[in-house]
């Protein structure tokens, strides 16, 4: 919203309809219409509470009392003042204008436009109205309505600079650069300091490749060194907002020769090298401009982010602080220190400094999904739900942008997830002109298949301990393999495996995205894979850039990426049925049996222990969930309690990350009636150890919305039986995927009765659950799941049939591997010698 809409807002209505009832209703009516002209708020409120104390529903008071709220920022009470007095007048329109002008800042799109359709059906000629139309609707990214409505309020009136120079805006999006540069000149010639028309001058000139013109034009006709310093800036800025970071950093060089003693150039120039990667330069831009002005809370909290997305966490925590110190109310100080102590698994004080960040921004949406995320991470339930449920309506009725993954482990639709990883994909889009469009590759005709997979998961994580047999497999007569790798040296035996497996192995960890692009694209790769999607420490921008023929996700992140650059995601029948193609933006693959991959080579250690030496009871059924704890929630709680209370002397074995998170489950398990101390509490130990003490477990229970992923397979694997309800999302759908591939049905239920049902039957009944464990045993050695060489064999068609319908000179489209059982493979893995 800008100044003058913000001033229709604020005005006084100029038609308040003034009651007749009585003399006291329009005296006090007249006297709080002064007082607000007047600017006496608490005056005004005080006369018009009068006005409803006589008659309750009169429209221009509740109107009224709906601006003063405005003004005084309770947003929320301005709607409830004025939607009450539409319903009392239902043809009141600037009621209707002003209620949508205020929706509109709330960012509550449908609602502000339904307000002002109300307004305009009303009052067909007001142009006005037509402008505010056209701009909610522009904001929504209704681009063809908005364009009409502000067509509309030019034939009303046509001398309007902002309407003109938005819509110039709208026809420089639709790439209608002779329209758009019309509307921008029309828009100038009203008002050459417009500064919406200025910078749509600003991009016309840059889009035309005119930054040369540009930069001549302001050595020419700056008056002094302060001028032109000013005028690059404001340049730079526009290209950084665009991402053109070269083009950026060379302006603000220009800037800091012009004037070097301007603290915010520095700032800026420090933001341009970021965005190309130059992290030390970016550094010491930021120490430059804090030289100058050491005050500057928001330099300290931008060194404490860059510090931290260098692994520098106790720098960033002693930058972010300084900045809070210097600012007590700068809420994004607060926030990036919570995420990096909470990355530190600091949880207590990421939960401090995130309940500062939400007293000094409560309506920041992401702070508070960041924040419900944090509290499931601790298992700290108290509103929770609630607090989600809020959440997730606002978003649904916004245009928010927040991180994909926080909604992984929430009760988020398909469509919920689809929206957030399509408004995330915009925050690390590169300019068209950057994306490569012609590839030297030759789609693997005559030649190996060339594949790239990119990862900071090639150590001793979960992503590699699934991947690294089928790795190993892959025919390497068919198929060149290439290793892009930004992972931390943790020098295990997985991650020197992994490594040996690549016939190239690039590690990208200090490239800037764009030259390991360039080097992909170097590399002629025919199928790049991403291995993280939207998990820690990804960098799909390098995806962005568009650098192979053929991009694919894969194994790491479940669920839609939402970027047009991402053509397929490998999936199964379960995770991602066809029938849920519109909520993926990538083509759906289906292997067979299930999308993920094992590894027959993961050792179960032999070591010498007993259900003691972790504090279970010999006799115990011993139920087990080694999910992580954000997985865990209040309804699974219902269901699990229940059960220890009907299975007598049972236990809930639990893998938690710290006594906080131990205390508020013994709390929640006390609050339902069970004695805490029947949860046992495991600690996290070598991968080995680990899956052994899972034969000291009975039943292993999973959760919902999220289930179990790799710790289903390590659970299987090991020989305890997963019990599992099918979930509505990828994340929600993945142990059924692997109980199916081991062919155990039996253990998959579709509603959470079913589920404790079964759970307590299988508790109660040792011959069935025996029975089970028996089918499990001999179906890990003879189905699908744990067969690698098979798995691999699909997975290679998979990427053939990606390479098929390219060749074609087709768009990639939704394709279903169908298993050959006489193709042959290798005995034995591969090995790869080192480079």
């Amino acid at each position: 919203m800008n100044r003058r809409e913000r001033r229709r807002a604020e005005a006084v209505s100029r038609a308040a309809p003034q009651s007749g009832r009585n003399a006291d209703v329009a005296r006090h009516y007249h006297d709080a219409v002064q007082s607000l002209k007047a600017g006496r708020l608490d005056e005004s409120e005080i006369a018009h509470r009068r006005v409803l104390s006589l008659v309750p529903e009169h429209p221009p008071s509740l109107h009224h009392l709906g601006l003063i709220a405005f003004q005084r920022r309770d947003l929320e009470g301005a709607v409830d003042f004025i939607r009450q007095s539409v319903t009392a007048k239902p043809d009141y329109h600037e009621a209707w204008l002003n209620l949508a002008i205020i929706l509109g800042e709330l960012s509550r799109s449908k609602e502000a436009i339904e307000a002002c359709r109300e307004c305009l059906a009303l009052q067909p000629g007001n142009a006005n109205g037509h402008a505010i139309l056209g701009n909610l609707l522009r904001v929504a990214n209704n681009d063809a309505e908005a364009m009409t409505a502000f067509l509309n309020a030019l034939n009303l009136k046509p001398n309007q600079p902002l309407v003109l120079a938005r819509l110039g805006e709208l026809h420089f999006k639709s790439n209608d650069i002779e329209s758009a540069t019309a509307y921008c000149n029309r828009a100038l010639a009203l008002d050459p300091e417009l500064n919406e028309a200025k910078t749509l001058e600003l991009r016309l000139s840059t889009m035309l490749g005119l930054t040369g013109t540009r930069i001549a034009e302001i050595e020419a006709q700056s008056d002094s060194n302060e001028e032109r310093a000013r005028k690059f800036d404001h340049l730079a800025t526009y290209l950084r907002e665009n991402r053109r970071f070269e083009e950026a950093a060379d302006l603000g060089r220009r800037a800091i020769v012009a004037n070097p003693g301007v603290a915010d150039y520095h700032f800026n120039l420090a933001l341009s090298y970021e965005g190309l990667g130059y992290r030390q330069d970016a550094l010491a831009s930021y120490q430059a401009g804090l030289a100058i002005d050491p005050n500057r809370a928001e330099g300290y909290a931008c060194v404490g982010m860059l510090l931290s997305g260098m692994n520098m966490h106790a720098g960033a925590v002693q930058a972010l602080e300084h900045a809070i110190k210097l600012n007590p109310m700068l809420a994004y100080a607060y926030y990036n220190l919570a995420i990096v102590q909470k990355q530190r698994e600091n949880y207590d004080e990421a939960r401090a400094a995130f309940q500062k960040c939400l007293e000094c921004a409560p309506d920041e949406i992401v702070n508070r999904f960041e924040y419900i995320n944090l509290r499931r991470l601790m298992c700290d339930w108290d509103g929770v739900d609630e607090e989600e449920r809020v959440c997730l309506e606002i978003f649904r009725t916004r245009n928010v942008s927040i991180a994909p993954f926080q909604l992984i482990a929430l009760r988020a639709k398909p469509s919920d997830q689809l929206k957030a990883a399509q408004s995330y994909t915009r925050t690390f889009d590169v300019p068209p002109s950057s994306r490569f469009t012609s590839y030297r590759s030759r789609l693997g005709a005559g030649e190996r298949i060339r594949v790239g997979f990119v990862s900071c998961d090639f150590f001793e994580h979960a992503t590699a301990m699934l991947f690294a047999e089928v790795l190993e497999r892959i025919d390497r007569s068919r198929f060149e393999i290439f290793g892009y790798c930004h992972s931390p040296e943790d020098n295990s035996a997985t991650r020197q495996r992994l490594l040996r497996s690549f016939e190239h192995l690039k590690k990208i960890g200090t490239m800037r995205n764009r030259d390991v692009a360039q080097s992909i694209h170097d590399d002629a790769i025919d199928i790049l894979v991403d291995l993280k999607g939207y998990t820690r420490d990804a960098r799909s921008e390098i995806f962005a850039y568009r650098a192979a023929p053929i991009q694919v996700n894969y194994l790491g992140y479940p669920g839609t990426m939402g970027a047009e650059f991402i053509d397929y995601l490998i999936a199964d029948a379960m995770v991602a049925p066809m029938d849920a193609q519109e909520f993926y933006t990538e083509q759906i693959v289906h292997l067979p049996h299930s999308y993920q991959p094992n590894d027959r080579q993961r050792l179960i250690s032999d070591a010498p222990m007993s259900r003691a030496d972790f504090g279970l009871p010999d006799d115990a059924f011993v139920f087990c969930s080694f999910n992580n704890s954000y997985k865990l929630n209040a309804t699974m709680f219902d269901v699990w309690m229940p059960l220890l209370q009907k299975v007598p002397g049972s236990v809930l074995w639990l893998l938690v990350p710290n006594t906080t998170c131990a205390e508020n489950l013994r709390r929640e398990a006390e609050a339902r009636g069970v004695d805490p101390t029947r949860l046992v509490f495991a600690k996290r130990m070598p991968i080995a150890e680990h899956l052994a003490r899972h034969r000291f477990a009975d039943l292993f229970l999973d959760a919902l919305p999220c289930n179990a992923h790799t710790t289903t397979t390590d659970a299987l694997w090991a020989g305890l039986p997963v019990l599992t309800c099918l979930g509505d999302t990828f994340a929600g759908r993945v142990a059924a995927s692997l109980l199916s591939a081991i062919e155990l049905p039996e253990l998959i239920t579709t509603n959470l009765a079913d589920y404790s049902d079964l759970a307590l039957e299988l508790a109660q009944n040792k011959t069935k659950l025996g029975a089970i464990r028996q089918k499990l045993a001999a179906n890990r050695e003879s189905t699908p799941l744990f067969d690698p060489a098979r798995y691999t064999r699909n997975l290679e068609r998979s990427f053939e049939m990606m390479l098929d319908i390219k060749r074609a000179g087709d768009a990639p489209r939704p394709f279903t591997v169908i298993e050959n059982e006489v193709a042959q493979i290798a005995p034995s893995p591969i090995k790869i010698p080192a480079e």
